[in-house]
């Protein structure tokens, strides 16, 4: 096959593509050996720093401790934070992280690194399903490619490593595609117990967890199949009266009892501010004009992404062949969905990647990308040019923040750009197995030089943290009670406590009266405010610290003050 495509590309035709007969499936043990190594690689890429990295806000921080108040109040119905309702998105997540919190026996006592074990195997069960819907479309080696670019991508490796909903959405998109791609391939359109709840069970938990994400994904890749074939045989193989019930089963008895105690506020909240307000108009400062998924891609998903637009214009010319052709129906109707939309976030797109993950590897298999291709040499030196951009950029910004060099980011800068150089070299002459394994290691380094070692130990960038510890040194009790003025943001409930107060000066200031034993913590610019709504008493109250700092969001510099009673 190798010899017939190489002649192919040589005479200027499309190479011969690989049948979507899920016979790549058929062999036991080259899958069991795949499976294993793309487990082994994607744990080695994904997990070196969940433990380290600070918390991040808003979002990872608002998902963490509306998960750790599920495990303090033992309510597993109603989200909230802190007091505010939670209604943007529905349970499934939180059970997930707060039942991670219950099985590693920390519970309520949970670090942050328990909330992030979903993200964690999350994105490693997106790995090895990129893996099964390739070798089903294509050949095991082609799996395999699929695999390790995948887990390779930039923004799979940054969302493995925080406590949000995407990892574990795109799990249940991937394992709906499997089941969609194993239905494909099969001519006879064979109903299958095991392939059919596997897609229906994925669908049930997707709406858990992120709503009508999964089963739209899903939905459009199965119409735009049927509608080229004209036909339901697709559909039909997959049980739609008894999977649609199970589906149901799963998902409307927490609907609901949401439903009733909410008293319909979560579906005017979820459906009718958060979806369709995203829809409508671009929501915190997210909005954007349609093709800007399409660029931020480049970066997002690098390396991968330097294969994908010669892997396109080959997939244009293949686009009749049934597996390039489930890839594309897979893609292009919900990325168009996306980009219409008003709001835009990169996470968005996540669920496409590895779609355009398997493109690549299929045609790198058949011989129909390759060193024969004009612009291949081109394309991939920029995984030599990403690499050392983002290497040195993090130790620059490093540098700018907090005001020296990292020695371990500076060396880890010099070893991922070698490995970049060597990746490049590789792909540029032909060998494809260890040029894709060097460009793996390459995207590892970054990963582990971004999350594992320059970002925990960039100080000036967690203010919140910093302000737990002066707390710890500084209060008086136990349990003080704790006012923040001037910081809102969702990070520092999480390490202060859940009832720390977020509020003006002077509702601090009567908080702090009120209480025997308390903190306050007031922004600079608020410690006249804070000062005068507490009166005047025989000697001014001075700060037992102060703590200066940044927040990853916004990165804006604050210096807080702490005043202590007694």
């Amino acid at each position: 096959m190798d010899k017939q495509n190489d002649k192919q590309v040589e005479d200027g035709e499309t190479p011969v593509m690989p049948s979507a007969s899920g016979k790549g499936l058929n062999l036991a043990w080259p899958h069991v050996i795949n499976l294993l190594v793309l487990t082994l690689v994607a744990f080695a890429l994904f997990a070196p720093g969940i433990s380290s990295l600070p918390l991040t806000d808003r979002d990872e921080a608002l998902y963490v401790q509306a998960s750790h108040q599920m495990l303090e109040t033992g309510n597993w119905v109603d989200i909230r934070f802190q007091d505010e309702p939670r209604y943007k998105k529905p349970a499934g997540i939180y059970w997930i992280q707060a039942a991670a919190a219950e099985i590693t026996g920390y519970g309520k006592d949970a670090p942050l690194w328990v909330y992030r074990l979903p993200s964690l195997f999350g994105s490693v069960l997106m790995v090895m399903f990129t893996y099964g819907i390739g070798a089903t479309l294509g050949t095991p080696r082609a799996g395999l490619f699929a695999g390790l670019l995948s887990a390779s991508a930039m923004l799979l490796g940054f969302e493995a490593h925080i406590a949000k909903t995407d990892a574990m959405l795109c799990a249940t998109v991937l394992a709906s595609e499997f089941a969609l791609a194993r239905a494909y391939v099969d001519p006879a359109r064979k109903r299958s117990l095991p392939r059919n709840a596997l897609f229906w069970t994925a669908i049930g938990v997707g709406i858990l967890i992120k709503g009508p994400i999964t089963p739209l994904i899903a939905g459009l890749t199965l119409l735009a199949v049927s509608a080229k074939e004209r036909s339901a045989a697709l559909w039909r193989s997959l049980s739609p009266l008894r999977g649609t019930l199970w589906m149901l089963l799963l998902v409307l008895p927490w609907l609901i009892a949401i439903g009733w105690i909410s008293r319909g506020a979560f579906f005017s909240q979820a459906v009718g501010h958060d979806m369709l307000g995203k829809v409508a108009s671009g929501q915190e400062s997210h909005g954007a004009p349609p093709g800007m998924h399409l660029l931020v891609a480049l970066g997002t998903f690098w390396p991968l992404s330097v294969l994908v637009p010669l892997a396109i214009v080959q997939a244009w010319k293949a686009r009749r062949e049934p597996a390039i052709f489930f890839l594309i129906a897979w893609v292009v109707p919900g990325w168009l969905v996306f980009e219409a939309v008003a709001t835009k976030l990169p996470n968005y797109v996540l669920p496409f990647m590895p779609a355009l993950a398997i493109l690549v590897a299929l045609l790198l298999d058949s011989g129909a990308l390759g060193t024969a291709r004009r612009g291949w040499r081109i394309s991939v030196a920029f995984i030599a040019i990403g690499a050392v951009l983002v290497g040195f950029g993090l130790n620059i910004a490093f540098l700018i923040y907090q005001g020296y060099a990292s020695w371990q980011g500076l060396v880890g800068a010099v070893v991922v750009a070698g490995l970049g150089f060597m990746a490049s070299r590789l792909l540029a002459s032909g060998r494809l197995l260890p040029g894709v394994a060097a460009t793996v290691a390459a995207a590892g380094g970054l990963m582990l030089l971004g999350y594992a070692i320059l970002l925990p130990a960039a100080q000036q960038l967690w203010l919140s943290d910093d302000l737990a510890k002066a707390v710890a040194s500084v209060r008086r009790c136990d349990s003080p009670a704790v006012s923040v003025v001037g910081y809102g943001e969702p990070s520092a409930v999480f390490r202060l406590g859940t009832t720390t107060l977020r509020t003006t000066a002077p509702v601090a200031a009567e908080a702090f009266l009120a209480n025997d034993c308390a903190v306050a913590i007031v922004a600079a610019e608020a410690r006249d405010d804070f000062m005068a709504a507490l009166g005047e008493g025989e000697k001014p109250l001075e700060p037992a610290t102060t703590v200066s700092g940044r927040n990853l969001n916004g990165m804006k510099l604050r210096t807080m003050l702490l005043f202590v009673k007694p």
